[in-house]
This record gives structure tokens, sequence and C-alpha cells, in this order.
């Protein structure tokens, strides 16, 4: 396959690094996320978590898209549990 845009050409190594670039920010995004949920009080953590929890059953989204929903449904549920537990308890 000839490409007609030269410039436009990108080597395997430049993909893997656009690759890699990406996986990077979008882990610096997840953590952001999750750090604006101690932001919320309980009432609107819990609308969070539930509306993640829809769009992880949400038929108009791909099954990887539901699981990723789903764990972070999850993930920010264990984050509000741990917040919520008193060091008299």
């Amino acid at each position: 396959m000839v490409n007609e845009n030269p410039e436009e050409t990108m080597t395997f190594g430049e993909l893997l690094t656009l690759i890699a670039d990406q996986q990077r920010r979008l882990t610096a995004l997840e953590s952001a996320f999750s750090a604006l949920s101690f932001c919320l009080d309980e009432k609107a953590s819990g609308l969070l978590i539930q509306s993640l929890r829809l769009e992880a059953q949400n038929q108009d989204r791909d099954e990887n898209m539901q699981q990723h929903f789903a764990r972070l449904a999850e993930h920010l549920e264990q984050r509000l549990a741990v917040v919520n537990i008193s060091p008299s308890q």
C-alpha cells in the first residue's frame, strides 16, 4: 500500500511512542477523575457511582466499554468506603 502523503507516514517506533503517551495521559485523567470524587459529598458520590453502573449496562456501548464503566464504579465505591471509615471503628 502506497501512502500518498509521505509526511504523514509514521514508523512503528513512533506509533509505539504515541500509544505509550496516550496511555500515560489516560492514566493521569483516571487519577484526576478519581481524586475529584473526594470533593463530592456522600449523596453525590452515590449518584455518580449509580450513573457509572447504568453506563455499564448501556447496550449502546461495546462490552469492553461497559466493563470499564463497571470497574470505575467499583473503584470509586471502594474509595468512598475507605474514606467513610472513621478512626473510632
